[in-house]
Protein backbone atom coordinates (compact mmCIF):
# COMPACT_ATOMS: atom_id res chain seq x y z
CA UNK A 1 0.00 0.00 0.00
CA UNK A 2 2.84 2.43 0.80
CA UNK A 3 4.57 1.61 -1.97
CA UNK A 4 1.29 2.60 -4.52
CA UNK A 5 1.03 5.57 -2.54
CA UNK A 6 4.35 7.01 -3.75
CA UNK A 7 3.70 5.66 -6.75
CA UNK A 8 0.62 7.93 -7.06
CA UNK A 9 2.67 10.49 -5.46
CA UNK A 10 5.24 10.55 -8.55
CA UNK A 11 2.39 10.58 -11.04
CA UNK A 12 0.96 13.52 -9.48
CA UNK A 13 4.24 15.06 -9.20
CA UNK A 14 5.14 14.01 -12.97
CA UNK A 15 1.72 15.33 -13.95
CA UNK A 16 1.98 18.96 -12.31
CA UNK A 17 5.32 19.23 -14.02
CA UNK A 18 4.33 18.51 -17.20
CA UNK A 19 1.70 21.41 -16.87
CA UNK A 20 4.25 23.78 -15.38
CA UNK A 21 6.12 22.95 -18.02
CA UNK A 22 3.78 23.42 -20.66
CA UNK A 23 3.06 26.47 -19.56
CA UNK A 24 6.74 27.75 -19.61
CA UNK A 25 7.42 31.53 -20.63
CA UNK A 26 9.52 29.85 -23.16
CA UNK A 27 7.70 27.35 -24.96
CA UNK A 28 7.54 30.43 -27.72
CA UNK A 29 11.02 29.27 -28.67
CA UNK A 30 10.42 26.28 -30.04
CA UNK A 31 9.12 27.37 -33.02
CA UNK A 32 12.55 28.78 -33.90
CA UNK A 33 13.97 25.98 -35.55
CA UNK A 34 16.82 23.54 -33.53
CA UNK A 35 19.32 24.07 -36.88
CA UNK A 36 19.46 27.34 -37.45
CA UNK A 37 22.54 28.53 -38.16
CA UNK A 38 22.20 32.14 -36.58
CA UNK A 39 20.62 33.33 -33.44
CA UNK A 40 20.18 36.96 -32.55
CA UNK A 41 18.43 37.57 -28.83
CA UNK A 42 17.12 41.31 -28.28
CA UNK A 43 15.90 42.28 -24.74
CA UNK A 44 14.02 45.44 -25.69
CA UNK A 45 13.52 46.14 -22.08
CA UNK A 46 16.98 45.94 -21.22
CA UNK A 47 17.82 48.02 -24.34
CA UNK A 48 15.48 50.70 -24.15
CA UNK A 49 15.33 51.39 -20.13
CA UNK A 50 14.43 54.65 -19.35
CA UNK A 51 12.50 55.04 -22.45
CA UNK A 52 8.93 54.89 -22.85
CA UNK A 53 6.75 51.93 -23.80
CA UNK A 54 6.32 53.44 -26.79
CA UNK A 55 9.96 53.89 -27.31
CA UNK A 56 10.68 50.67 -26.69
CA UNK A 57 8.08 48.97 -29.18
CA UNK A 58 9.89 51.22 -31.60
CA UNK A 59 11.99 48.25 -33.29
CA UNK A 60 8.45 46.88 -33.73
CA UNK A 61 6.86 49.84 -35.44
CA UNK A 62 9.37 49.58 -38.05
CA UNK A 63 9.56 46.18 -38.77
CA UNK A 64 6.39 45.26 -38.39
CA UNK A 65 4.30 48.20 -38.53
CA UNK A 66 3.03 47.93 -34.64
CA UNK A 67 1.42 51.40 -33.71
CA UNK A 68 0.09 50.36 -30.32
CA UNK A 69 2.50 47.91 -28.72
CA UNK A 70 -0.46 47.29 -25.86
CA UNK A 71 -2.53 46.14 -28.19
CA UNK A 72 -0.93 44.19 -30.94
CA UNK A 73 -0.15 40.78 -28.89
CA UNK A 74 3.17 40.53 -28.62
CA UNK A 75 4.73 40.47 -24.96
CA UNK A 76 7.83 43.06 -25.27
CA UNK A 77 8.81 41.91 -22.07
CA UNK A 78 10.12 39.26 -23.21
CA UNK A 79 12.98 38.46 -25.68
CA UNK A 80 12.47 38.41 -29.32
CA UNK A 81 14.90 36.78 -31.59
CA UNK A 82 15.93 36.85 -35.31
CA UNK A 83 17.46 33.85 -36.81
CA UNK A 84 18.67 31.81 -39.92
CA UNK A 85 17.20 28.81 -40.73
CA UNK A 86 19.08 26.03 -42.36
CA UNK A 87 17.63 26.75 -45.83
CA UNK A 88 18.71 30.74 -45.67
CA UNK A 89 15.27 31.93 -44.58
CA UNK A 90 15.44 35.00 -42.17
CA UNK A 91 13.29 34.97 -39.19
CA UNK A 92 11.85 36.49 -36.22
CA UNK A 93 10.19 35.06 -33.45
CA UNK A 94 8.51 36.52 -30.85
CA UNK A 95 5.90 35.77 -27.41
CA UNK A 96 2.51 36.08 -27.85
CA UNK A 97 0.80 37.86 -25.57
CA UNK A 98 -2.91 37.56 -26.82
CA UNK A 99 -3.94 35.62 -30.09
CA UNK A 100 -6.57 37.49 -30.57
CA UNK A 101 -4.98 40.98 -30.54
CA UNK A 102 -2.61 39.66 -33.21
CA UNK A 103 -5.32 38.88 -35.36
CA UNK A 104 -7.02 42.08 -35.67
CA UNK A 105 -3.30 43.68 -35.57
CA UNK A 106 -2.78 41.76 -39.04
CA UNK A 107 -6.70 42.81 -39.97
CA UNK A 108 -6.05 46.81 -39.25
CA UNK A 109 -3.10 46.33 -41.73
CA UNK A 110 -4.48 44.07 -44.07
CA UNK A 111 -7.21 47.37 -44.43
CA UNK A 112 -4.02 49.36 -45.09
CA UNK A 113 -2.80 47.29 -47.95
CA UNK A 114 0.46 46.82 -45.86
CA UNK A 115 -0.70 42.74 -45.62
CA UNK A 116 -2.78 40.05 -46.87
CA UNK A 117 -5.84 38.85 -44.57
CA UNK A 118 -5.41 36.59 -41.91
CA UNK A 119 -6.37 32.90 -43.02
CA UNK A 120 -6.15 29.46 -40.92
CA UNK A 121 -4.13 26.92 -41.82
CA UNK A 122 -3.87 23.33 -39.71
CA UNK A 123 -4.91 25.12 -36.83
CA UNK A 124 -2.66 28.28 -37.43
CA UNK A 125 -3.08 32.14 -38.71
CA UNK A 126 -1.38 33.12 -41.29
CA UNK A 127 -0.74 36.52 -43.26
CA UNK A 128 1.67 37.84 -45.71
CA UNK A 129 3.56 41.17 -44.87
CA UNK A 130 4.63 43.54 -47.38
CA UNK A 131 4.08 40.95 -50.26
CA UNK A 132 7.24 38.87 -48.96
CA UNK A 133 7.03 38.28 -45.64
CA UNK A 134 5.26 36.06 -44.30
CA UNK A 135 4.02 35.91 -40.97
CA UNK A 136 2.52 32.61 -38.58
CA UNK A 137 1.22 32.34 -35.11
CA UNK A 138 -0.16 30.34 -32.82
CA UNK A 139 -1.44 31.26 -29.24
CA UNK A 140 2.20 31.19 -28.06
CA UNK A 141 4.57 32.50 -30.79
CA UNK A 142 5.01 34.88 -33.52
CA UNK A 143 6.88 34.25 -36.43
CA UNK A 144 8.41 36.00 -39.46
CA UNK A 145 9.22 34.52 -41.99
CA UNK A 146 11.45 35.63 -45.43
CA UNK A 147 11.59 37.83 -47.68
CA UNK A 148 10.26 34.94 -50.50
CA UNK A 149 8.74 35.63 -53.74
CA UNK A 150 5.03 34.71 -54.02
CA UNK A 151 5.89 31.49 -55.90
CA UNK A 152 7.77 29.87 -52.81
CA UNK A 153 5.13 31.11 -50.15
CA UNK A 154 3.36 28.44 -50.03
CA UNK A 155 6.43 26.44 -49.65
CA UNK A 156 7.68 28.26 -46.72
CA UNK A 157 4.31 28.21 -44.81
CA UNK A 158 4.08 24.55 -44.77
CA UNK A 159 7.71 24.97 -43.15
CA UNK A 160 5.82 27.32 -40.48
CA UNK A 161 3.32 25.07 -39.63
CA UNK A 162 6.04 22.78 -38.80
CA UNK A 163 8.01 24.76 -36.84
CA UNK A 164 4.76 26.41 -34.94
CA UNK A 165 3.78 23.01 -33.69
CA UNK A 166 7.27 21.92 -32.52
CA UNK A 167 7.95 20.80 -29.41
CA UNK A 168 11.22 21.63 -27.36
CA UNK A 169 12.90 18.75 -28.81
CA UNK A 170 12.84 20.47 -31.83
CA UNK A 171 13.31 24.27 -30.80
CA UNK A 172 16.23 25.99 -30.88
CA UNK A 173 16.49 25.64 -26.74
CA UNK A 174 17.44 22.40 -27.04
CA UNK A 175 20.64 22.74 -29.40
CA UNK A 176 23.93 23.73 -28.40
CA UNK A 177 24.02 27.16 -29.93
CA UNK A 178 20.89 28.39 -27.42
CA UNK A 179 23.03 26.83 -24.84
CA UNK A 180 26.21 28.88 -25.82
CA UNK A 181 23.45 32.24 -26.72
CA UNK A 182 22.38 32.12 -22.97
CA UNK A 183 26.20 32.74 -21.74
CA UNK A 184 26.02 36.41 -23.20
CA UNK A 185 24.97 38.70 -20.84
CA UNK A 186 24.58 41.67 -23.29
CA UNK A 187 21.17 42.62 -24.14
CA UNK A 188 21.82 42.09 -27.67
CA UNK A 189 23.66 38.91 -27.95
CA UNK A 190 24.31 36.91 -31.37
CA UNK A 191 25.42 33.01 -31.94
CA UNK A 192 25.95 32.39 -35.85
CA UNK A 193 28.15 29.64 -37.81
CA UNK A 194 29.79 31.36 -40.44
CA UNK A 195 28.12 30.43 -43.25
CA UNK A 196 25.25 32.67 -42.19
CA UNK A 197 27.07 35.42 -42.46
CA UNK A 198 27.71 37.13 -46.07
CA UNK A 199 30.23 34.96 -48.11
CA UNK A 200 32.11 38.56 -48.38
CA UNK A 201 32.69 38.59 -44.57
CA UNK A 202 33.69 35.54 -43.92
CA UNK A 203 37.55 35.86 -43.86
CA UNK A 204 37.73 37.37 -40.66
CA UNK A 205 35.94 34.30 -38.70
CA UNK A 206 37.99 31.47 -40.22
CA UNK A 207 41.18 32.52 -39.81
CA UNK A 208 43.64 29.68 -38.41
CA UNK A 209 40.72 26.84 -39.07
CA UNK A 210 42.43 23.46 -40.74
CA UNK A 211 42.45 23.59 -44.76
CA UNK A 212 38.85 21.65 -44.87
CA UNK A 213 36.92 23.18 -42.62
CA UNK A 214 33.34 24.19 -43.78
CA UNK A 215 32.50 27.08 -42.49
CA UNK A 216 29.45 25.13 -40.68
CA UNK A 217 31.90 23.97 -38.02
CA UNK A 218 32.85 27.58 -36.82
CA UNK A 219 30.55 29.61 -34.85
CA UNK A 220 30.82 33.27 -33.98
CA UNK A 221 29.32 34.28 -29.96
CA UNK A 222 28.93 37.72 -29.39
CA UNK A 223 27.67 40.48 -27.40
CA UNK A 224 26.24 43.33 -29.31
CA UNK A 225 25.38 47.12 -28.73
CA UNK A 226 25.09 50.77 -30.35
CA UNK A 227 26.40 54.03 -29.98
CA UNK A 228 27.05 56.72 -31.56
CA UNK A 229 25.31 55.24 -34.85
CA UNK A 230 28.02 52.13 -34.62
CA UNK A 231 27.00 48.84 -34.36
CA UNK A 232 29.67 47.25 -31.82
CA UNK A 233 29.93 43.35 -32.10
CA UNK A 234 32.76 42.09 -30.15
CA UNK A 235 33.18 38.21 -29.98
CA UNK A 236 35.15 35.41 -30.11
CA UNK A 237 35.62 32.47 -32.70
CA UNK A 238 34.96 28.65 -31.33
CA UNK A 239 33.66 25.42 -33.08
CA UNK A 240 31.79 22.77 -31.08
CA UNK A 241 34.66 20.36 -33.06
CA UNK A 242 37.63 20.51 -31.14
CA UNK A 243 39.95 20.07 -33.51
CA UNK A 244 39.15 23.19 -34.88
CA UNK A 245 38.55 25.06 -32.06
CA UNK A 246 41.89 24.28 -30.55
CA UNK A 247 43.28 25.35 -34.22
CA UNK A 248 40.97 28.66 -33.45
CA UNK A 249 42.61 29.42 -29.91
CA UNK A 250 46.10 28.68 -31.29
CA UNK A 251 45.31 31.35 -34.47
CA UNK A 252 43.94 33.76 -31.93
CA UNK A 253 47.48 33.95 -30.07
CA UNK A 254 49.01 35.10 -33.59
CA UNK A 255 47.19 38.34 -33.31
CA UNK A 256 48.93 41.35 -31.54
CA UNK A 257 47.64 44.80 -30.45
CA UNK A 258 47.14 47.10 -33.55
CA UNK A 259 48.62 50.07 -33.41
CA UNK A 260 46.69 51.88 -35.69
CA UNK A 261 49.07 52.58 -38.61
CA UNK A 262 46.69 52.24 -41.36
CA UNK A 263 42.98 53.25 -39.45
CA UNK A 264 43.17 56.69 -41.63
CA UNK A 265 43.93 54.94 -44.74
CA UNK A 266 40.48 53.63 -44.88
CA UNK A 267 38.33 55.59 -47.21
CA UNK A 268 34.42 56.40 -45.26
CA UNK A 269 33.04 55.40 -48.55
CA UNK A 270 34.76 52.00 -48.59
CA UNK A 271 32.80 48.48 -48.11
CA UNK A 272 34.73 46.78 -45.98
CA UNK A 273 38.07 46.71 -44.06
CA UNK A 274 39.65 44.50 -42.45
CA UNK A 275 42.58 45.59 -39.77
CA UNK A 276 45.38 43.05 -37.57
CA UNK A 277 49.27 42.94 -36.38
CA UNK A 278 50.72 40.14 -37.13
CA UNK A 279 54.15 38.55 -37.90
CA UNK A 280 54.02 37.10 -41.31
CA UNK A 281 55.45 34.50 -40.84
CA UNK A 282 52.90 33.03 -38.20
CA UNK A 283 49.95 34.53 -40.32
CA UNK A 284 50.94 32.69 -43.38
CA UNK A 285 49.60 29.23 -42.69
CA UNK A 286 46.25 30.57 -41.11
CA UNK A 287 46.20 32.61 -44.83
CA UNK A 288 47.05 29.23 -46.81
CA UNK A 289 44.50 27.78 -45.30
CA UNK A 290 41.78 30.07 -45.45
CA UNK A 291 39.52 29.87 -49.08
CA UNK A 292 37.83 32.95 -48.55
CA UNK A 293 41.43 34.95 -48.46
CA UNK A 294 42.38 32.56 -51.24
CA UNK A 295 39.57 33.12 -53.45
CA UNK A 296 39.88 36.94 -53.04
CA UNK A 297 43.58 36.90 -54.44
CA UNK A 298 43.00 33.88 -56.73
CA UNK A 299 44.62 34.82 -60.17
CA UNK A 300 47.26 36.75 -58.54
CA UNK A 301 49.06 34.00 -56.68
CA UNK A 302 49.45 32.51 -59.94
CA UNK A 303 52.18 35.22 -60.97
CA UNK A 304 52.95 36.96 -57.93
CA UNK A 305 54.82 35.10 -55.23
CA UNK A 306 51.96 36.64 -52.18
CA UNK A 307 53.53 34.07 -50.05
CA UNK A 308 56.87 35.60 -49.84
CA UNK A 309 55.52 38.97 -49.63
CA UNK A 310 53.24 37.72 -46.48
CA UNK A 311 56.37 35.86 -44.77
CA UNK A 312 57.75 40.00 -44.80
CA UNK A 313 55.07 41.05 -42.77
CA UNK A 314 55.79 42.70 -39.09
CA UNK A 315 53.43 44.80 -38.00
CA UNK A 316 50.07 46.68 -38.89
CA UNK A 317 48.26 45.27 -41.53
CA UNK A 318 44.48 46.31 -43.55
CA UNK A 319 42.55 45.22 -45.94
CA UNK A 320 40.15 47.28 -47.88
CA UNK A 321 37.58 46.65 -49.90
CA UNK A 322 36.03 49.71 -51.42
CA UNK A 323 33.72 46.94 -53.42
CA UNK A 324 33.13 43.82 -53.96
CA UNK A 325 30.81 42.21 -56.42
CA UNK A 326 30.80 39.38 -58.66
CA UNK A 327 32.06 40.92 -61.74
CA UNK A 328 34.74 43.22 -59.97
CA UNK A 329 36.74 42.69 -57.09
CA UNK A 330 38.40 45.18 -55.51
CA UNK A 331 40.77 46.06 -53.02
CA UNK A 332 43.95 47.55 -51.29
CA UNK A 333 46.32 46.12 -49.24
CA UNK A 334 48.77 47.63 -46.84
CA UNK A 335 51.44 46.43 -44.47
CA UNK A 336 54.39 47.12 -42.16
CA UNK A 337 57.73 45.29 -43.65
CA UNK A 338 60.74 43.77 -41.83
CA UNK A 339 62.52 43.34 -45.19
CA UNK A 340 61.58 44.07 -48.85
CA UNK A 341 64.26 41.15 -49.86
CA UNK A 342 61.50 39.67 -52.62
CA UNK A 343 61.75 42.53 -54.51
CA UNK A 344 64.84 40.46 -55.88
CA UNK A 345 62.54 38.54 -57.37
CA UNK A 346 60.39 40.22 -59.25
CA UNK A 347 62.39 40.09 -62.59
CA UNK A 348 61.89 36.12 -62.52
CA UNK A 349 57.95 37.09 -61.80
CA UNK A 350 57.97 38.81 -64.85
CA UNK A 351 59.43 36.28 -66.81
CA UNK A 352 56.93 33.37 -65.43
CA UNK A 353 53.73 34.81 -66.06
CA UNK A 354 51.09 32.53 -67.40
CA UNK A 355 49.72 33.14 -71.18
CA UNK A 356 48.17 36.25 -71.69
CA UNK A 357 49.80 38.45 -68.43
CA UNK A 358 52.21 40.55 -67.33
CA UNK A 359 54.10 42.04 -65.04
CA UNK A 360 55.45 45.87 -65.48
CA UNK A 361 57.57 48.61 -63.95
CA UNK A 362 55.88 51.49 -62.55
CA UNK A 363 57.54 53.83 -60.24
CA UNK A 364 60.51 52.92 -57.44
CA UNK A 365 60.40 49.35 -56.19
CA UNK A 366 56.52 49.50 -57.73
CA UNK A 367 54.72 47.22 -59.93
CA UNK A 368 51.69 46.47 -61.76
CA UNK A 369 50.14 42.71 -62.79
CA UNK A 370 47.59 42.44 -65.14
CA UNK A 371 45.87 39.19 -67.51
CA UNK A 372 43.30 41.37 -69.57
CA UNK A 373 40.98 41.05 -66.18
CA UNK A 374 42.59 41.62 -63.38
CA UNK A 375 44.76 44.36 -61.87
CA UNK A 376 47.73 44.60 -59.31
CA UNK A 377 49.52 47.29 -58.70
CA UNK A 378 52.38 46.50 -55.47
CA UNK A 379 55.49 47.99 -54.42
CA UNK A 380 57.00 48.76 -51.39
CA UNK A 381 58.38 52.47 -49.62
CA UNK A 382 61.53 53.95 -48.78
CA UNK A 383 60.35 52.98 -45.26
CA UNK A 384 59.33 49.38 -45.97
CA UNK A 385 55.36 49.57 -46.37
CA UNK A 386 54.14 47.31 -48.43
CA UNK A 387 51.29 48.66 -50.67
CA UNK A 388 48.99 47.57 -53.08
CA UNK A 389 45.63 47.92 -55.05
CA UNK A 390 43.36 47.28 -57.86
CA UNK A 391 44.71 50.43 -59.82
CA UNK A 392 47.40 53.15 -59.20
CA UNK A 393 45.87 55.30 -57.33
CA UNK A 394 44.37 52.74 -54.94
CA UNK A 395 47.67 51.03 -54.31
CA UNK A 396 49.68 54.63 -53.74
CA UNK A 397 46.67 55.26 -51.05
CA UNK A 398 46.71 52.15 -49.33
CA UNK A 399 49.38 53.08 -46.93
CA UNK A 400 48.62 57.20 -46.75
CA UNK A 401 45.42 58.64 -44.90
CA UNK A 402 43.02 59.08 -46.56
CA UNK A 403 41.03 62.58 -47.54
CA UNK A 404 37.77 61.45 -45.93
CA UNK A 405 38.68 58.47 -43.53
CA UNK A 406 36.41 56.18 -41.22
CA UNK A 407 34.80 57.94 -38.05
CA UNK A 408 37.21 59.11 -35.64
CA UNK A 409 35.20 57.14 -33.20
CA UNK A 410 35.50 54.02 -35.64
CA UNK A 411 39.50 54.47 -35.82
CA UNK A 412 39.23 54.29 -31.97
CA UNK A 413 37.20 51.28 -31.98
CA UNK A 414 39.88 49.53 -33.71
CA UNK A 415 43.04 50.99 -32.00
CA UNK A 416 44.88 48.30 -29.40
CA UNK A 417 42.58 44.94 -30.31
CA UNK A 418 43.76 42.20 -31.45
CA UNK A 419 41.61 41.52 -34.97
CA UNK A 420 39.17 44.06 -36.37
CA UNK A 421 36.41 44.59 -38.91
CA UNK A 422 34.74 47.49 -40.41
CA UNK A 423 31.81 46.70 -42.38
CA UNK A 424 29.98 50.12 -44.44
CA UNK A 425 26.48 49.60 -43.93
CA UNK A 426 25.33 52.42 -47.00
CA UNK A 427 27.81 49.81 -49.42
CA UNK A 428 26.27 46.47 -48.07
CA UNK A 429 24.60 45.44 -50.93
CA UNK A 430 24.11 42.87 -53.00
CA UNK A 431 26.10 41.87 -56.04
CA UNK A 432 23.88 43.71 -58.17
CA UNK A 433 23.93 46.63 -56.09
CA UNK A 434 19.84 46.85 -56.21
CA UNK A 435 19.74 46.66 -52.43
CA UNK A 436 21.40 46.33 -48.81
CA UNK A 437 22.11 42.62 -47.76
CA UNK A 438 19.19 40.66 -46.20
CA UNK A 439 20.62 39.55 -43.19
CA UNK A 440 22.49 43.11 -42.17
CA UNK A 441 19.23 45.55 -43.43
CA UNK A 442 16.92 42.94 -40.90
CA UNK A 443 19.02 43.04 -37.65
CA UNK A 444 19.44 46.94 -38.58
CA UNK A 445 16.15 47.58 -39.29
CA UNK A 446 15.24 46.61 -36.34
CA UNK A 447 17.49 48.77 -34.12
CA UNK A 448 17.25 52.07 -35.90
CA UNK A 449 13.73 53.32 -34.23
CA UNK A 450 15.49 52.79 -31.42
CA UNK A 451 19.20 54.20 -32.17
CA UNK A 452 18.68 56.18 -34.77
CA UNK A 453 20.84 55.92 -38.03
CA UNK A 454 23.37 53.25 -38.10
CA UNK A 455 26.10 54.00 -40.02
CA UNK A 456 28.73 50.91 -39.67
CA UNK A 457 29.25 47.59 -38.26
CA UNK A 458 32.52 47.24 -36.15
CA UNK A 459 33.69 43.96 -35.24
CA UNK A 460 36.14 43.28 -32.34
CA UNK A 461 37.62 39.73 -31.64
CA UNK A 462 37.62 38.93 -27.97
CA UNK A 463 40.96 37.26 -27.07
CA UNK A 464 41.17 34.39 -23.70
CA UNK A 465 44.63 35.23 -22.51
Amino acid sequence: MKRLYKSLMFMCLAVVLGLLSSCSGTDYLNAIPKKSTALISVDMQQMASGKSDEDKAGMLKSLLHVEDASKCGIDISEKIFLFESADGNLGLCAKVSDEGDVEDWLASLAKQHIATEVKERKGFHFSVLKNSWLVGFSDQALLVMGPVVADAQAQLQQQMVKYLKADEDEGITASPMFERLETITSPMAMVAQAQALPEKFVAPFTLGTPKDTDPSQVVIAAEMGVKDGILQVKGETFSFNKEIYEALKKAAQTYRPIKGSYVKSMPADALAGIFMNVKGEQFLPMMQSNRSLQTLLMGINQAIDMDNIIRSVDGDMAIVLPSLTDNNMQMTMAAKLSHAKWLGDVDYWKTSCPAGAKIANWGKNAYFYTDGKTSFYFGVTDDKQFFSGSDQLMAQYAVKPSNHPIDAKIQKLIVGQKLAMVINLAKSSDSDGSGKDDAISTVTGLLTPVFGNLTSVVYTLKVKD
